[in-house]
């Protein structure tokens, strides 16, 4: 089955981001400073396009909630892979 344009849209903008940030590091930024620039670029983008600031931190605690979900998916599949 082959992925929509927005799923393919969205794998690319995760790709982007992605190279972006190897950017950063290779003209001398920390990558803990770089999340830090993201986190706080993408905080003020979810407050200034959601409706009202629940719905911004609804957005932002979802966006954290799913990001921990996948990292410890793929450390639970790592760990196994080497048991």
């Amino acid at each position: 089955m082959s992925k929509s344009k927005k799923e393919l849209a969205h794998d690319q903008f995760f790709y982007d981001l992605h190279d972006a940030t190897e950017n950063a590091a290779m003209e001398g930024l920390d990558i803990p400073h770089v999340v830090f620039v993201a986190v706080q670029y993408f905080t003020q983008v979810a407050l200034d396009c959601a409706p009202n600031n629940k719905e911004a931190k609804e957005l932002i605690n979802d966006a954290i909630k799913s990001a921990k979900k996948k990292v410890l998916k793929r450390r639970d599949h790592d760990r196994q892979m080497w048991m």
